[in-house]
Order: C-alpha cells, then structure tokens, then sequence
C-alpha cells in the first residue's frame, strides 16, 4: 500500500475536513498516479469530496456499520479489507488517501509513501503521521521544486526500510 497526501510544513493535511491547498498539478499528479487502481479513505474524507473518485476502486474504512454506499465497498474491520485486497487486487495498486485515522490504521501495511512537501504553513486542525521523524521509512527521491499561484511544493517519495 501507498499512502499518497498532500502536507504542508508540520505535515497538516486538513481543516474542517476539507483539503488545506488545491493545487491543479499537485491535484493532476495524484489522479495520474491513482487512476484505474484501488483508492482506500474514511468516511470524512469519502463525504468530502461528494462520493467516489471516478475510473478508481473506491473502498472506505469506517467503524459505521450501518454504512452503505452505492459507489464504493465499505469495510467495517481492517482484516476484512485486507482479506479483500489479497482477493481482487490483481496488477492495481493500492493507495491511502486519508485522513489521518486511516493512514494510522494502515501504515503497518504500508511499504511507500508519496507526499506532496507544500512550502507553505496553515491552520491545520488534522495531521498526518511525519514520515521524516519515521525511522522505519526514509527518502528515495525527491521532485525539483515547482511553483503554482506562488506557492512552492515538491514530490517526495519514501519507502520502508528493509
């Protein structure tokens, strides 16, 4: 599993359950990289962007057994999603898009992490685990800086350690 966000500074990735920054590249980068494979988010983050991510595998982690979605399978337990992923996750990847409880309850399964390192510091009121703090992870690589309505971010990529 992949874990794929965008963070700023002190690894914030929300407010009020919405995203910190729209960044049209950061936004193209994420679907270019998630199309046609499996996405894996709770229900916050599935209710924040109105319903499932098109031509993706929306799954959706949530303790609400009484859950029912028409665009996405919901799993209640980790083991049942996992037992899942083994059964039809054929060639696709597998990413986690949030929020942070699921990529909590989901980093032991998690060999990579892509984030997009936003430049910038905001009000942040939910933040994701700080892979740089992480000694089980480390960098591999890491993107040139890019630029969008003057706000400066970069793709860094780490992965478990062996």
């Amino acid at each position: 599993m992949i874990v794929i966000l965008a963070v700023d500074r002190e690894f914030g990735i929300g407010k009020n359950n919405k995203l910190l920054f729209h960044i049209k590249k950061d936004l193209a980068h994420f679907k270019k990289l998630t199309l046609n494979n499996i996405v894996i988010m709770g229900r916050k983050t599935y209710e924040s962007m109105n319903g499932d991510l098109p031509n993706r595998e929306n799954l959706v982690l949530t303790r609400n057994e009484d859950l029912k979605l028409d665009d996405a399978l919901v799993f209640n337990k980790v083991e049942n999603l996992l037992k899942y992923l083994d059964e039809n996750k054929n060639d696709r990847e597998v990413f986690v898009i949030g929020g942070n409880q699921i990529v909590d309850l989901l980093l032991p399964f998690c060999d990579q992490a892509i984030l997009t390192k936003i430049d910038s510091k905001k009000d942040a009121d939910t933040f994701l685990h700080n892979f740089d703090e992480d000694e089980d992870f480390e960098i591999v690589d890491e993107s040139e800086d890019f630029f969008e309505n003057d706000t400066k971010f970069k793709y860094v990529n780490y992965r478990r350690k062996k």
